[in-house]
This record gives C-alpha cells, structure tokens and sequence, in this order.
C-alpha cells in the first residue's frame, strides 16, 4: 500500500529544492527514497491520491530536467575549459596551462 503521507512529503520537500534549484539535495532525496518512488502506482477508485501522485510525478520531471539543465551546462563549460586549454599549448613557452 502507498503511503500517502510520505508521498506529501517527499513532493514537498522535492519542490522546494527545485525552487531552491538544490542539485544535491534532490539527488540525495531522490537516491534515498529510489524505491519507494518506484512502487507509485495511481489507485482505481481514490481521486484524491491520484492528484497527489500526479502532483508528484510533476515535481519530479521538474527535477529531473533541472538535473539534465546543470549536467549540460557543466558539460559545456568543460568542453570551453578543454578547448582554451588546447589553444594556449599552441603558443611557445606556456608550459603546464
């Protein structure tokens, strides 16, 4: 059986880190309750928690592509790290850059 009430919580505390844009905190939340997220499943006659677990599935794409936004991000200042790095070696007497 789902707990609703931990659902509640965990969807309070997952929005309020995206708000916060809190990368580690929700790879933290998400990691520690991995497998109670994995059981969701909406309910045949319980309206009520079908919204909250909507309300959820909600909050955690915001997450998610919150997540996706940062790892781009750092994969492109990585790649203009590297490629300035490559173009001052070109240049006689820069040792160690």
């Amino acid at each position: 059986m789902l707990d609703v009430s931990h659902l509640t919580e965990l969807s309070a505390e997952l929005e309020q880190c995206v708000i916060d844009k809190d990368i580690e905190k929700i790879q933290l939340l998400c990691e520690e309750n991995d497998s109670f997220i994995r059981i969701i499943k909406p309910f045949p006659n319980d309206q009520e928690s079908n919204n909250k677990i909507k309300q959820f599935i909600t909050i955690h794409q915001s997450a998610t592509q919150l997540i996706r936004d940062v790892h781009k991000e750092m994969q492109r200042q990585l790649y203009i790290t590297n490629k300035s790095r490559k173009g001052v070696r070109k240049y006689k007497g820069v040792k160690n850059a």
